[in-house]
This record gives C-alpha cells, structure tokens and sequence, in this order.
C-alpha cells in the first residue's frame, strides 16, 4: 500500500470524515480505489472531491469547535472569527434605526459588502436599514444548537453569489438530517457578580428517518435564547476609576431632576415684595419630597437605578428540514426557518429641563425646522409658589412602562428543491420565499403640542397621579418599522465535460431570479415632525434580480488546476453587470501548494438607496462659509462687553461657526453599482498528517461606494447647485446682537445671509476604500495514544493597510491600521483534548494596542491632545488586550453531555478606552450546559 500526503479540503474534513477534526488525508490502493465523495464547498458550484483544497482560503469552524466554545447564539461563534469586525450588535443598537439587530462585516469593509448564507442561500434580511441605508441579515434569527459548521470564503465570491460577496462570505450550514430525540440546556452568568452577564437556553431536537435506508428523513429543531437585564446602578461599583475620571464623571450622581422636583432661578432685582431676597438664586426642593431623597436641600432621583445597561432579549428560532429520495437519481428537500426576535431596552424617565434654547428638528412633510422651548412654569401655575416664572427640574416618573423601549421581529423563510443526477449532470433547483418584519416601538419622547399644552394649562399634576390617557397623550407610543421580502427561484447544475492531463475538467451552470422589496415607516406622529426631537424616515422600494452564471475548473496538467467563473446579473433599473473570477491552484508537493485568485466584485443598490427615500436628520457643529465669518467678528465685539455680552458672544459665534441644520436624504434611482478588485494568493503547506499551515495575502480595492456627500462639501457649492441648502430669513435674533455691537463699538457687523434651516442630499457614488493583510491558519493534532488526542487550531488575520477615501483632499487617507477602532492583528489559538468521555480545553485571543488617534484630522487624541484634556498619558493609547477561556466536558454517562465553559478565566478587566462608547464590565464567566439524547 502506498502512502501519500494529499492536500485537504478542510471544509468537508470537518464534516464527513473525522467528526470534527481538522485532517482528513488521502489514501491509494493498487487494488482498491474508494468511491470518492464529492460536495459543493463554500466558494464554489462545482463538485469536489473532500480532500480537495480550493484556490480560495476558507475557514471552518466545525461542530466540535462551536460546541468547546459555549456558544449561545450565532454572535458567539462568529465573534471569534479573526476577519470579523462586526459594527453592529443588539445590546449596542437601541438608537439605530435597525435596533434590536445584530450584523455581520468582513475585512471592516461593512455590513453590505459581506454575503451571509444558511445552508447556501440567501437570508432575508433585517426589516429595517442600519443608519437608513445599509442592509444585512440579522444573525440572532438563526439557530445555532443545529448547526453542523460554518465556512468563512476570505476572498470575493461575486462571480459566485453575485452582489453583496465584496468582503467575503459567511455560509451557515445546518444538519442536513437527524433521527432521534435530544434536549439541551444551558445557562451562564457572572461569576464576579451573579446578577451580571446572565442568559439562559433551551432547544429540542426531534426527527423520523433514515435517509440512507429509508429514503426519508424529517427533523425538527425549537431553541429558546432568555437574556437578562441589569440597570447602571448594579454595576456603578464594577466601573474602574479610569472610567469614572475620563469618560463619564457623572456616572451613578443621583440627579436633581426628580419627583416632585427641585425649583432654580433667581429673584427678580428689584423684588419689592421682599427686598432682602432681590437678586438672591433659588434651588430648593419642591414640598412633598421623601425624607430619604432630600440632600443638601434638594430633592433627588436616582435614574441609574432604571436605566438599562444591558438590553434584555427573548428568542424563538425554529427550523424544519425534509429530504425524500424519489428515486435513485432524485430527490426532493424543503426547508423552513422561522424566527421571533425581542430586545427590550430601558430607558431614563424624560425630564423637564427648562434652558432657554429651543431645540429643533425636520419636518419632512412641511420641510421647515419644528422648533421646541422646555417651558418655566408660569405665574398662576397651581405648581408654581412663586409671584414670577420658575424653572423646575422635574423627573416624569409617572410609570417606567412609559420608558421602555421594545425591538421585535419576526422572519420566515420557506424553500422547497429537487435534487438529481441526469444526462450527467449534477443539479439542484429550489423556489422559496421569505420575509423579515420589525418594529421598534417606545414611548418617552415629548408630543411637543400636548406636552406644552398639559404642563401650561396644569392639567399635568406634578407629584401626583395621573391618568393613563394624559400620559398618552404627552409621551405617546412611537415606532420605527420595516419590511424586507424576498421570492426567489434558482437552478444550478455540474458535470465532468472532458479528461484533461491532470484530471477530468468539470464546468457549472446556473440562473436564479430574485424580487426583492423593501419598505421602512415610522408612526404617524414621527412622520408629522410632532415628536421632539425626532428624525423620519420612509422608504419604499422594490427590484427585480436576474442572473447567469457558470464555472470551470481545469486541472490542465498534473497538480495544476486552473478555475474560472464568471456571473451576470441584471438589478433594478441598473445595467446588467458582469464579473470574473480566475483561480489557479498548484501542488508543488505532496505537501506543498501554492494558490491565487483575482477577482472583481459588485454590490448592487439596495431599496433603501434608490427607493422612495425620505430621510431626516439632525447635524450640529456646522461651519457656515456664508455666516461665520461675521459670527467671529461679533463675537470679538461682544467679549468687550459685560457678562451679559459675552455670554452672548458664545451665541452670536454659534449662530455661524457651530450651526445646527437638519439633514433631509433622498433615494437615487440612478446609483450606479459598487465595484471591487480582489487579489489573494496563498501557500498550504501539510509536512505530515498531524500538521498544515496556510498563509494568504488579500488585496481589496473598493470603488463607487454609496453615500452622501459631506456638509461641507455641500456647504461649497451652495451657490452654483441651487436647492441644495434652504435658509430662513436674517433673525431678530441676528440684528439684535448687531446693534449691541453697534452701541459697544459703533460698528456696522449685520449678517447678510440668514441661518441653515435645511441641507438636501441624495444618495450618490462617491467613495472608495482599499485594505490588505494576512491570514494565517494552523493545524496541528498530537495524539497520546490511550491517553487521548490534542487539536490545536491558531487563526490569525494582520491587516497590513486600511485606507477609506478623505472627501477633503480628494485621495485616500493615510494608513488607518494600528489607529483607533483598527487593530494591526487579532490572533485567536485553540487547544483541545478528548479521551473517551472526557474533554478539556482553552482558547486565547489576543489583540495588540492602538493608538488613541482615529486619524491625522483627530486632534483631541495626540498626545497635546489628552494632555490639554487631563488625560495621563498612559491612557493616551489602547493597550494590548489577550483573554483565556476554558471548556470541559464529560459524556460518561449514557445519552448524556455535561459541559463547563469558563470565559475569561484569569479575569482580566477592559483595557482602558477613554473614548469607549461602551461599559467596560468584562469579568470571569460561567457556563453550564447539558444535553441528553432520549433516542
């Protein structure tokens, strides 16, 4: 017998041959040749045989793999992914248009530019747009106790998959069949505190058949996700000092904006009814105020108590599958997914905090600015004791139902298929439908009419009960929805056409067609500008997809194999685009093989770009070319002036160097596609059966990227685009502080152009963004003979540049690897043993330190930066971050696992952010879990 060290096909390896191990090694007989199985692998159409390695780099985290880590949700298994930098999770997005929701982004490319799959095909994907444009999957509504692996294609696959594959492709694949009954559990919390980090799961799977002997098979899969909530006030002692002296000194005050209230402001000068009194601040608590919240005179309330730091979630994720075989050359599947998503976030009760400045915001019907003034209670107020206007610090803590926030979704998705073998072919077709539909619905905003009317007229009892239907109507229900459906038809089919010198040349054929719409809204109160505060937005839109594609592999000569794809897809209103796919793979060695790919790739608009749009928004700090100028010299003026007048000269510079302008963004039907260029090329090398190492350099280059042009740049050309920004008219306010400069200086100061009150943009082709690296992976396997078998897996990504494209010199910006938010390399390392029924483990991940500074424009955060800030300097940059985490298990007993994970094991803290935007409350955690298997 004959041994030879063949290159393996890591993907199936882990599948189908050593459950869960990461060889599999060829063997060849001069008598006996196996029958070679064959699968479509991630990345490609054409069938392989399982020891086959691609051209294209994919990872693969196996059953076994997932199951040592103690994943509860799909989040947990693909954040340890090292080519992940996901921007989008549900604890995190409760102000996101897409909140509640959880999304995948490849390479830091975004979340458009990365395809994820379940078992191949599409996902819907989420009901609502992150940010108003992009779209993706939402992770969480996809169950993770069935799945069987997950393959990560780290290069571009759009001659594949067509739009959306730029940055790669995550392809969530399930069990494909399963007989019998099996119940699992788990549970984690905190093991530094035990009301922390808490969440609870449960799943059921049951199935009938064998598909092998039988011919049919039908299983069923229920899994249940609970995560607890805990407030600000459960952690205020867990927060180091760093983040209490750096980032939020305020963090666990109690608040003088309570219930009953607090009352500030002054007598009046001359106060005639007590003339002692004349001039003299007020700050005292309002009567009826509790004994225990009176401090140093003043009534107040801790908010940290009720506001969520970490967001509650319930999930229901069902999944069925069937196979039947019709005959030997036959067979049907079908597929349903269904999905019920929760997030639930709690909020600080609204307060009443009288200032004096209006606060503004777009009225996308009108378009005109809505304007709002917290209001002082009036003289005659049954609230107010005093004979002139009062300010009063008050807290609406009337029911905190009122300030809860609620994410929901619910997504489906159903397909049915036939699969065969005829005339040679290989081939599957599925029709399917699916749809997601979420709403974010809360309550807390002020309805700006009957807010005011209410506090005005007293109809609102400060410190008392009041009604239901007078809460309502204050702080009304609101919400965010959307829907995303999709149809879609498909038929894919491969065969060997003829023997080349190296082996059988094998060719792959598909065309699918796709309807796609999209539609977000907001209630009818968000719509009509009567919420405070708040932006709309309205998107309807819908698309046709068609496309083409095939595939060649031609192993032209022995050990060298050259690849083609190439798709067309025809979107919308868009031109039919068409991209390539080269590949080439060469065995230098039994044990050696070097590959490359070149690619292009596209990413077609989606609805929420070309669609009905209407988007609205708020920006502040805006540098008006038309205003600002005369702002600073009134400002120069009035600081001559006395404390009145230079507290004005803040405004009056404001009014023109720091404005405020709503943003209102429009859909563009005429988007032209964004395009990429991919460059990968790697070397695998397998010196034994127990050791393989690949390494791959990726190039991508990201070009005709959709956004909004910058205010500035609007700002620029103001005068030669008319319609672009809308102004009011010169203010009172404006001509007020010109004669106060006047009577100072005698100088004529007088703005020519009135104030911003809107900026219009659309959805354009503007950007481009390009990043490289290294991926590095090992796998090495020691086997102890009765004293069992370590795997030891290290996964690496090194991003060698990161350049996104700066609209203020026209170029690419500097190198943004190493900078904040972009570490150099994450690397995580994995050890496993099993011995009989015993398994033991731990994992380490490391990331390096950053600097503070985003980029050369970040001034705040260079070292001059946080010195002028009183930041030491030691805390001036991110340091290197490595965590450790263990797993055991046992599954002695019969029909029973019992398994132990412990995450964060040495329990080290965050690493100090003074810019994080997030709690650092990392600590040890445990997790138990079980499963038992009835039949």
């Amino acid at each position: 017998m004959n041994k030879q060290f063949v290159l393996k096909r890591s993907v199936v390896a882990v599948a189908l041959t050593l459950a869960g191990s990461q060889f599999a090694f060829a063997q060849t007989d001069a008598t006996v040749q196996p029958v070679v199985q064959k699968v479509v692998v991630t990345g490609s159409n054409i069938k392989r045989g399982i020891n086959e390695q691609t051209a294209s780099p994919v990872q693969v985290l196996g059953r076994d793999e997932i199951k040592a880590m103690g994943a509860s949700t799909v989040k947990d298994i693909v954040d340890t992914l090292t080519a992940n930098t996901g921007d989008l999770s549900d604890l995190t997005s409760s102000n996101s248009f897409s909140s509640g929701a959880t999304g995948l982004s490849l390479r830091n490319l975004g979340k458009g530019s990365t395809l994820t799959l379940l078992n191949g095909r599409r996902v819907s994907n989420f009901g609502t747009a992150d940010g108003g444009q992009q779209t993706f999957v939402n992770i969480d509504s996809i169950p993770s106790e069935v799945i069987e692996r997950v393959e990560v294609l780290l290069d571009g696959a759009s001659a594949i998959y067509g739009s959306d594959a730029i940055a790669g492709v995550v392809n969530i694949i399930t069990k494909k069949e399963f007989s019998g009954l099996t119940l699992r559990a788990g549970a984690r919390q905190s093991l530094v505190k035990g009301d922390l980090d808490r969440d609870q799961t449960a799943s059921v799977t049951w199935g009938l058949g064998d598909f092998n002997s039988q011919g049919w098979n039908v299983f069923n899969h229920l899994e249940l996700f609970h995560r607890s909530p805990y407030d600000d006030r459960a952690i205020k002692n867990r927060l180091p000092d760093w983040y209490i002296t750096h980032v939020s000194p305020t963090f666990g005050v109690k608040s003088t904006y309570s219930t009953p209230g607090n009352y500030f402001g002054k007598y009046p000068n001359p106060y005639p009814a007590n003339p002692s009194l004349a001039g003299k601040s007020i700050a005292t608590a309002a009567p009826g105020c509790a004994p225990e919240l009176l401090e140093d005179g003043l009534c107040k309330f801790d908010q940290w108590a009720r506001v969520g730091a970490h967001a509650e979630a319930d999930r229901a994720n069902f999944m069925s599958s069937g196979r039947l075989k019709i005959n030997d050359n036959l067979n049907a599947f079908a597929e349903i997914t269904l999905s019920d998503t929760k997030t639930t976030f709690y909020n600080a009760p609204a307060t009443m905090s009288y200032t004096g400045t209006p606060s503004r915001w777009f009225n996308a019907q009108t378009r005109q600015l809505e304007s709002f003034t917290e209001p002082m209670l009036p003289v005659g107020h049954p609230y107010n004791p005093y004979s002139f206007p009062i300010q009063l610090r008050y807290r609406y803590a009337d029911s905190l139902e009122m300030y809860k926030n609620e994410a929901h979704a619910r997504q489906y998705r159903v397909m049915a298929g036939l699969e065969g073998t005829h005339f040679g072919w290989d081939w599957n077709s599925a029709i399917g439908t699916m749809a997601n539909t979420s709403d974010a619905e809360g309550r807390g905003a002020k309805h700006a009419k009957n807010y005011l009317a209410a506090v005005l007229s007293g109809e609102y009892k400060f410190g008392q009960v009041n009604s239901d239907e007078l809460l309502q109507r204050m702080f009304p229900t609101n919400s965010f929805n959307g829907k995303s459906k999709q149809t879609f038809i498909d038929l894919r089919a491969s065969r060997e056409v003829m023997q080349l010198p190296g082996g059988p040349m094998q060719v792959a054929v598909g065309a699918e067609y796709r309807r796609d719409s999209f539609d977000s809204w907001v209630s009818d109160n968000i719509a009509n500008a009567e919420l405070v505060g708040y932006g709309s937005i309205n998107v309807t839109g819908g698309r046709n997809m068609y496309a083409a594609y095939t595939e060649v592999s031609a192993p032209v000569i022995k050990d060298l194999e050259l690849s083609g794809a190439l798709r067309m897809d025809k979107v919308g209103k868009t031109d039919a685009n068409v991209v390539p796919k080269f590949s080439a793979r060469y065995q230098l060695h039994p044990s050696l093989m070097v590959r490359g790919t070149v690619s292009q790739g596209f990413r077609a608009p989606n609805a929420a770009e070309t669609g009905k749009v209407a988007l609205s928004a708020f920006q502040n700090r805006i540098q008006d070319p038309k205003r600002c100028a005369t702002a600073t010299q009134l400002y120069n003026e009035l600081l001559k002036g006395n404390a009145v007048d230079k507290a004005d000269a803040i405004r009056a510079r404001d009014a023109g160097c720091s404005a405020s302008a709503a943003v209102d963004i429009a859909g563009n039907p005429d988007l032209d596609p964004e395009k990429s260029k991919s460059v990968n090329g790697g070397v695998v090398w397998q010196p034994s059966q127990d050791l393989s190492m690949s390494l791959d350099y990726y190039r991508i280059e990201r070009r005709n990227e959709i956004g909004t042009l910058d205010v500035d740049q609007i700002l620029a050309m103001e005068d030669s685009k008319p319609g672009l920004v809308n102004r009011l008219p010169v203010t009172d306010d404006d001509r007020n502080l010109s004669q106060r400069v006047f009577e100072l200086s005698g100088k004529r100061i007088e703005h020519t152009t009135g104030p911003m009150s809107a900026i219009s943009m659309s959805y354009q082709n503007l950007n481009r963004t390009k990043v490289s690296g290294l991926d590095f992976e090992l796998n090495h396997q020691i086997n102890l003979g009765s004293y069992g078998k370590f795997r030891n897996t290290v996964r690496a990504n090194y991003q060698l540049d990161y350049r996104s494209w700066d609209t203020v010199e026209n170029d690419f910006t500097e190198n943004l690897a190493g900078l904040y938010g972009n570490p150099r390399y994450t690397v995580r390392a994995t050890s496993n043993w099993n011995s009989g029924p015993w398994k033991a483990g731990g994992a380490m991940t490391y990331r390096p330190g950053t600097q503070l500074i985003s980029n050369k424009y970040d001034e705040n955060n260079t070292a001059e930066g946080c010195e002028a800030r009183d930041i030491p300097a030691d805390y001036c940059r991110i340091k290197k971050d490595v965590v450790f985490d263990a797993n055991f298990g046992y599954t002695g007993i019969k029909d029973l696992g019992i398994y132990v994970n412990v995450d964060n094991v040495f329990n080290r803290q965050s690493v100090v952010n003074v810019r994080t935007l997030g709690l650092p409350l990392r600590g040890r955690v445990l997790r138990l879990s079980a499963e038992y298997k009835f039949w």
